[in-house]
């Protein structure tokens, strides 16, 4: 079967098989950078992942999916319990995108992903009848919509190193002090996030929050613990943050996950 153990090697490039699934329960797992020949569905119906490609930072709450296209450079990180799932294609055209997006996965996505991901490594490649369910996740992947729970990073070496400290906290510096921590001037920092983000750092420090919330949302026990952890001045500051965001509350924004999960039992 396509149940693989937390530290199991796994490499979706020795098959031959037109795709191959994994089922996983992975807990604070970081898959390092790689890339793989094949394109990559990743989905995870219960808790949340991360991933980063070059120049983005992408999350992945459930009723999400990511498409990564085949040869794309990216690194996977789990916080807390995760159902992992992940399908590996060999045709990189089963979703006509050049660029790697998260995609809103509907509970016959979802169902697809889920029932894939558990097939024996050779399964679509030893009965014809797989190209039916392959049809179909290639028609819902093409009128899935993009999410935009994604963050454009900034390239510039002079704030790299800063950059890569991001997922080690929970609350990001005012522009100011930012810029007197890495020796720059705040117009000098305030045209580089222009540049390569096309967002004021005030801007780019909200859409970071944003995703940090949707993040923690998965791991910790309530939306109180969240507005902490993140120091709101209260649970109303930042469910009406949320919702200016979102459209919804934080509360239902998860609910919709468990839905699907629920939908797939």
């Amino acid at each position: 079967m396509a149940l693989i153990s937390q530290h199991q090697v796994f490499d979706p490039d020795s098959y031959s098989a037109p795709v191959v699934g994994i089922s996983a329960e992975l807990t604070e797992h970081d898959s390092g950078e790689h890339q793989h020949q094949r394109a990559q569905i990743l989905y995870a119906p219960r808790g949340c992942m991360t991933v980063t490609l070059a120049e983005q930072w992408l999350i992945l709450p459930p009723t999400r999916i990511i498409w990564i296209p085949s040869g794309v450079r990216h690194r996977v990180q789990l916080r807390g319990q995760v159902a992992y799932r992940s399908l590996y294609l060999a045709d990189s055209t089963m979703l006509a995108r050049q660029r790697s997006a998260v995609l809103a996965a509907n509970p016959l996505l979802a169902a697809v992903i889920e029932r894939i991901a558990h097939w024996p490594f050779d399964y679509a490649q030893q009965h014809p009848q797989a190209e039916d369910l392959l049809r179909v996740l290639r028609n819902e992947l093409s009128v899935a919509e993009q999410e935009n729970t994604h963050l454009t990073l900034p390239s510039d070496p002079r704030i790299a190193a800063w950059i890569s400290r991001l997922n080690e906290v929970d609350q990001l510096p005012g522009l100011a002090h930012l810029a007197k921590e890495i020796g720059l001037h705040s117009k000098t920092l305030t045209r580089i996030f222009l540049r390569e983000t096309g967002l004021s750092y005030q801007q780019w420090c909200q859409q970071w929050r944003l995703m940090h919330a949707i993040e923690l949302l998965a791991q910790l026990p309530s939306v109180s613990a969240v507005a902490q952890r993140l120091a709101f001045s209260s649970d109303s500051a930042f469910i009406a943050f949320f919702r200016q965001y979102t459209g919804t509350t934080p509360k239902r924004f998860m609910a919709s996950g468990e839905r699907v999960l629920a939908s797939l039992s």
